[in-house]
């Protein structure tokens, strides 16, 4: 099965992603966007991985999880990789919550490694995928729009199976794990 780490965004922070592609459309027309309820930030993509592997898992993420306190976060700035004037992917960043967010995410690929996860060579970049392009683009004009979402609560992360369709990715829960709530 296909599977990846994430952190699931509340569903009015999707909407509010939601207004913003298509708000973005106008200016890239041709880009595939991301629909909202399949929106996400990503800590670890596995692949295929065995069947017995999600349960393998289960004690090291959730002992990731217990080292964590849950955090604030909020979405904001835009942005295009490989860069605004030749993009093949349109984001959004963090304003808030990305110091906590690059620490899970590294302690969530040192849990997977022993199971023989490869970690990618590129630095974890926090961000959200909000669309894709084919053939590169000038996005110059939608990334420098102002956006600055409504902050929101991460107080756990999921191990999501994900099932290719012909109208896009399927995702279902297959493990949840809590971040440590805060001292009261």
């Amino acid at each position: 099965m296909r599977c990846f780490v994430a952190v699931e965004l509340p569903a009015e922070v999707r909407r509010e992603l939601g207004d913003l592609t298509r708000g973005l459309c106008r200016y890239l027309p041709e880009a595939r966007w991301v629909r909202p309820e399949l929106m996400h930030l990503t800590l670890a993509f596995l692949g295929e991985v065995a069947d017995d592997l999600p349960g393998r898992l289960r004690a090291p993420l959730a002992a990731t999880g217990a080292r964590h306190p849950a955090f604030n976060a909020r979405l904001g700035g835009l942005g295009a990789f490989p860069g605004p004037g030749r993009a093949r992917v349109v984001w959004v960043g963090m304003e808030a919550g990305a110091d906590e967010l690059g620490a899970l995410q590294k302690d969530v690929v040192g849990a997977l490694v022993p199971a023989g996860y490869v970690p990618e060579r590129r630095p974890f970049s926090p961000h959200l995928t909000l669309g894709r392009l084919r053939t590169p683009a000038d996005a110059g004009a939608a990334v420098r729009r102002h956006f600055s979402g409504r902050g929101f609560r991460v107080e756990r992360f999921v191990l999501l199976r994900s099932v290719l369709r012909p109208d896009g990715p399927e995702y279902t829960e297959l493990e949840s794990f809590a971040l440590k709530a805060p001292a009261a």
